[in-house]
């Protein structure tokens, strides 16, 4: 019973430890692609910057713009730790396209500030949203 006790105690304060300072036990690897860090990576100028950069870029094509298509696409994509979008993918899309449009703007996008954990310079999956809307 003693040895029970002693050994709950242990793991107790293990724990404790562990909750406390989760992050104190994580090793930052130069392959994982993560997806929450300390900072994420920003687009050049932040979120503003990039919606303007994505309005004035895209091509909205006539065919769409006739039928009255809008949507959202989601674009998922990693930033490298050099700021280099890769890895560019249709998370959701609307049509063909549209989508295509979509995966042309974000892979023409400057280089963005890298993601940071614990201090290093990391790759970071994100979303962006391109929206297609007739004003």
């Amino acid at each position: 019973m003693k040895n029970f006790l002693l050994t709950l105690l242990l793991l107790s304060f293990s724990i404790y430890g562990l909750a406390k300072n989760p992050q104190k036990h994580i090793t930052v690897s130069d392959t994982t692609v993560y997806t929450v860090v300390d900072k994420m990576p920003e687009f050049p100028g932040g979120k503003e910057a990039m919606m303007l950069f994505i309005k004035n870029n895209i091509r909205y094509p006539d065919v769409y713009q006739e039928s009255n298509i809008q949507g959202r696409v989601l674009i998922s994509c990693i930033v490298e730790k050099k700021g280099i979008l890769s890895n560019i993918q249709i998370a959701r899309g609307i049509d063909g396209p549209l989508d295509m449009e979509a995966v042309r703007v974000i892979s023409i996008m400057p280089k963005w500030s890298p993601g940071i954990l614990r201090g290093k310079k990391v790759r970071v999956r994100i979303t962006i949203p391109v929206n297609f809307k007739l004003e």
